[in-house]
């Protein structure tokens, strides 16, 4: 299981209150999506297969990869995207009446 470390869990605090401050709607709805997704469980870690015989094709690099998200890892993902978004709505609407 994979958790955020105390430097992480310190910015997200600091993005909680500042949110909290500039706009409670957000935080509102942050902490109910916060409340949500607190059961969620991320994965230890993936099996590979590996076969024997010919080996298969090398992507070359800078080719576009292939992602499949399991649904832990989509709700992380989308909880983080939408962290980052209230972050940038809050530091928008707290520098813009200066």
């Amino acid at each position: 299981m994979m958790s955020p470390n105390e430097p992480e869990m310190q910015a997200l605090g600091w993005i909680e209150d500042g949110l909290a401050g500039s706009d409670p709607g957000l935080a509102s709805m942050l902490n109910i999506f916060s409340r949500l997704a607190a059961g969620e469980e991320m994965p230890v870690g993936e099996k590979i297969r590996v076969t024997r015989g010919r080996p298969t094709a090398r992507r070359p690099r800078g080719a576009p990869r292939h992602l499949r998200l399991s649904l832990q890892q989509a709700m992380v993902l989308l909880w983080v995207v939408i962290t980052a978004a209230l972050l940038a709505v809050a530091l928008v609407l707290n520098t813009g009446g200066h």
